[in-house]
């Protein structure tokens, strides 16, 4: 069998080593000599460049990657993928912590050489060759350069005196049969550069401990390493906090100074990290050829408890891709301890940077995962930036292979690993399917949502591996994989490049398996799913069964006082067409049975996501109590009935945020009633609840942008009920502050109109539509849209919460038979929210961090413009506002009005004014998905 393996293997190599003959790739060589400045936070360096043209086209430049210059100001591409990405750290950074590369001086063969800048990116520039390069002609290119070293927001960069130095020195893109491929540095999405050999010097203070790619190539730093060895057994358990604080503090900086070379050919970048806390561990890694591999784990000492086993991960990486896939070429590997802030890794040929991971089976995979990028972007280097599923995706089928080899997990037969799958990956993708939001395989690492990449580039890649290896069986598969690693290691093999020897091994043409590359949806058919009761709920074998979950709820109100039930529902992910909630509940003070139902069918239009909703929702709960003279209470109830059919348009852009939508709703509400006639004839009052029907009709027309920077939304909305039609609009633009928060600004405008005579009798019958200058009362939420524990109530904190809706002024007038700012005409207001910056807010000193806000309200209303109107045309009202929950509970204390206000607050409230003047708002609908788990955008 093996005899056959490797005539196979001799067959294909020989079939695609002629399918090359035309292949040709540049070759440049790096000497560089650079040294630390760890005050100034800057590398001083110069460099030398021998550019190789094996093109057959002759040079009349050569784009240079600046990728410093990426961190130079808030108009680079990484600051507005950061921005995409939902962070603003970097656009509002401070000065001192961005970074750029200058002093760049180019002489090309000795001879002045000027550069142009990019049309478009400023970390690209335009090497002018004094003299073109011709075919097979070589040239070398020299300059000095300084880089201002920006704080670590991304792979590079540095954390106080930690140094992370990535993609830091002047370098040529690549050109190939393509043609340039000069790109911006980005954060999501890699790489594409030219193979060549570095010979490179630093030098920094003694006391620094330096990785760096390549072999160290001095022996007495090689001796004190080892003597950095021995000394790591005392950090294995962190149990002594003091000591772990003490021994993460930076030791000051030698005065002495040493140069550290590394080489190492055949490598297409150069990363090195330097800190002088790192403590080392090191041991050889013996590969079946007999071959020996040095492997060095750097590790700060605060974690070394998590990194204790860190060598056999290392080891296990390299052994296992050597296996499946060809042995590892280089003489060293190096895994770093990274001291920033950031998640995962980043790979660079033989050494790798990661997150110390509080987990040793998470920093295992971690590991594994970077140490298998030496084979998937450093020895087979495709084009990261076009193809990042050639790198990641490959790498992430050997992640699960390896997984499923060395794992030594054991499954726990508890509630969560009954519920929880095993792989989230699979779950989201499969919600990514059902939305339409997924993009296929095959796109550009820029042109994904982070969503996208971090699950179909990586998971969904692997799954089509995992497939490929099932349609031509693991023999054949681990064949493909050598093959294509021994034809194009050290080279740039594009998707086209594997299929050729893909279809070789298959003996046939695979372009139906490769066209799932380029396609959306699910990689194989969607099974039935079976109908399966669960309790609580259920997330696992969803691609098999659809889960109708069954669960206790709770909830009250001052009228129906705590109410339990069940709670049944098919919300699964991946969501399905049809969703379903019923949930009926027993009022424990009204005895009576209420309840929240929903139906909603979802038919998505397009491509991209544009979708129907079609429902109806119905609920029945008490919204009051009247007291009878004889002690009895009878509660007042009220039911509705919603249909709803509305529309979402979703950009066509996965990048973007932006949303708009139609929607029609029409409120069917029963209420109870209290009636009251008087019987002449015995002289007796007698009280009825008639129950009355009314409806009201809704047109919304919404657009937002949930974008970090600046995000808006709009919303014109037209209701019609009987005798008037109410019209409404409200926008919301948030401005962010570079320390965190930022000020909202809401505005409003509203008109109400008569569709009958504008008759006293007519204006009491719509009197709870009117447009309220004060956020309206649970009494005017005519259509029982937002949650209120005391719906009816005139007095007491209950009576005090409002909602967010009209001119939404927080000042209370209510205690009268006619509010100030109540009007049956137009009414106009601008309300403005700032957060309290952290440093001067008193309630930062609690426990508990509670954000710490400012309102100002100012508007105005038709009456005050009418003639003879003695009050001000322009009310105003400020406070203080405490938010909870992430403004689902928000507390408004009113400091500052308008005198109408205090006139009649002095005139109402004769004691304890300040406490009754104190509003509140309690938005359930604020309780979304996307604020928890912002991450969350699809």
């Amino acid at each position: 069998m093996k005899k056959l393996i490797l005539f196979i293997l001799l067959v294909v190599t020989y079939l695609h080593g002629n399918s090359q003959k035309n292949y040709w790739q540049q070759q440049v060589n790096y000497t560089i000599d650079v040294t630390l400045n760890d005050v100034e936070n800057t590398l001083n360096g110069n460099i030398h460049i021998q550019y190789s043209n094996h093109s057959p086209d002759t040079l009349s430049f050569i784009w240079f990657h600046v990728w410093p210059n990426a961190y130079k100001n808030d108009k680079t591409a990484l600051t507005d993928q950061f921005l995409t990405n939902g962070s603003t750290a970097f656009y509002f950074a401070e000065e001192n912590k961005r970074g750029y590369i200058n002093q760049l001086n180019f002489k090309v063969n000795n001879s002045n050489a000027i550069t142009e800048d990019h049309p478009t990116h400023q970390d690209i520039i335009k090497l002018l060759l004094p003299k073109p390069i011709a075919p097979s002609e070589t040239i070398n290119i020299t300059t000095p350069f300084r880089v201002k070293l920006p704080y670590n927001f991304s792979r590079g960069g540095h954390v106080n005196q930690s140094y992370q130095i990535t993609q830091w020195y002047p370098k040529p893109a690549v050109y190939d049969a393509t043609g340039w491929h000069e790109m911006p540095y980005l954060d999501q999405g890699e790489f594409y550069s030219e193979f060549g050999n570095y010979d490179v010097k630093i030098t920094t203070p003694k006391n620094y401990v330096i990785a760096a790619t390549g072999e160290l190539q001095n022996t007495d730093e090689k001796n004190w390493l080892k003597e950095k060895v021995a000394t790591t057994n005392a950090f294995i358990t962190p149990k002594n906090t003091e000591a772990f604080e003490k021994i993460m503090q930076f030791p000051a900086s030698s005065n002495e100074y040493k140069t550290l070379q590394f080489v190492q050919n055949n490598v297409h970048d150069f990363a090195w990290f330097a800190d002088k806390r790192f403590l080392v561990m090191y041991d050889t890694i013996r590969l079946k050829s007999g071959k020996n591999v040095d492997a060095f784990c750097y590790v700060l000492p605060n974690n070394f408890y998590y990194w204790s086993n860190s060598l056999q991960y290392t080891k296990n990486a390299i052994r296992s891709k050597s296996e499946w896939i060809g042995e590892y070429p280089f003489n060293v590997v190096h895994v770093v301890d990274n001291a920033a802030n950031t998640n995962g890794g980043m790979e660079y040929p033989t050494i790798t940077l990661l997150t110390a991971a509080k987990s040793k089976k998470i920093l295992e995979d971690v590991i594994n995962h970077e140490v298998g990028h030496n084979w998937f972007y450093g020895i087979l280097a495709s084009n990261e930036r076009d193809f990042p599923w050639l790198d990641e995706g490959f790498n992430t089928y050997y992640d699960n292979r390896y997984n499923a080899t060395y794992s030594n997990t054991t499954t726990e037969n508890n509630f969560s690993s009954k519920k929880i799958p095993d792989d989230f990956n699979e779950l989201i993708l499969a919600s990514l399917y059902a939305l339409k939001r997924d993009q296929p395989i095959n796109t550009a690492a820029e042109k994904m949502n982070n969503v996208n990449y971090n699950f179909v580039t990586y998971g969904k890649t692997a799954k089509w591996l995992a497939l490929l290896e099932q349609k031509l069986g693991k023999a054949n598969f681990d064949i493909l994989m050598q093959t294509y690693y021994s034809q194009w290691k050290f080279k740039h093999p594009s998707p086209a490049d594997f299929k050729h020897i893909a279809d070789s091994i298959a003996g046939i043409d695979l372009k139906e398996h490769f066209a799932l590359l380029n396609q959306q949806g699910p990689l194989l058919a969607n099974t039935k799913k079976q109908l399966q009761l669960t309790g609580f709920f259920n997330l696992k074998n969803t691609d098999k069964k659809h889960y109708i979950s069954i669960l206790p709820a709770i909830g009250a109100n001052y009228y129906d006082k705590l109410m339990v039930g069940t709670l049944i529902h098919n919300y699964n992910l991946p969501p399905s067409k049809f969703q379903f909630l019923v949930a009926p509940l027993y009022a424990t003070g009204t005895k009576k049975l209420n309840g929240i139902a929903k139906m909603n069918y979802k038919y998505i239009t397009t491509s991209w996501g544009n979708n129907v909703n079609i429902g109806v929702n119905a609920a029945s709960f008490s919204y009051g109590n009247f007291k009878e003279t004889n002690g009895n209470n009878t509660p007042l109830r009220f039911s509705k009935i919603v249909p709803t059919i509305r529309y979402n348009f979703l950009s066509k852009n996965p990048l973007s945020k932006k949303t708009a939508y139609i929607q029609f709703k029409s409120f069917f509400i029963r209420e109870t009633n209290v009636l009251f006639k008087r019987d002449d004839v015995n002289n007796v009052d007698i009280i009825t609840y008639p129950i009355t029907s009314r409806t009201v009709n809704q047109l919304q027309l919404g657009i937002a942008n949930n974008r970090i920077l600046y995000p808006y939304q709009a919303q014109l909305q037209a209701e019609q009920g009987d005798g008037f039609v109410r019209l409404a609009f409200t926008g919301n633009y948030y401005f962010n502050y570079a320390k965190g928060g930022g000020l909202q600004v809401r505005f409003f405008a509203g008109k109400f109109i008569y569709t009958v005579d504008k008759t006293f009798i007519n204006q009491f019958k719509t009197e709870q539509y009117h447009l309220n200058l004060t956020g309206p009362k649970g009494s005017e939420d005519y259509t029982y849209e937002n949650y209120f524990f005391g719906r009816s109530e005139f007095d007491g904190y209950r009576s005090q919460q409002i909602m967010n809706r009209d001119g939404f002024f927080k000042v209370r007038t209510d205690l009268l038979s006619s509010k100030i700012g109540k009007t049956d005409d137009w009414l106009s207001t601008i309300n403005l929210t700032t957060d309290v910056p952290k440093d001067i807010n008193p309630l930062q000193l609690l426990p508990i961090k509670i954000p710490l806000k400012v309102f100002i309200d100012i508007g105005s209303y038709a009456e005050a413009w009418k003639q003879n109107n003695n009050t001000s045309k322009v009310l105003y009202d400020a406070g203080l506002q405490v938010s909870l929950l992430r403004n689902c509970i928000n507390v408004y204390i009113p400091l500052l009005y308008s005198k109408q206000y205090s006139d009649y607050f002095k005139s109402t409230i004769p004691e304890k004014r300040f406490l009754k003047n104190i509003a509140f708002t309690i938005d359930v609908q604020n309780l979304s998905l996307r604020k928890f788990l912002p991450a969350v955008n699809f």
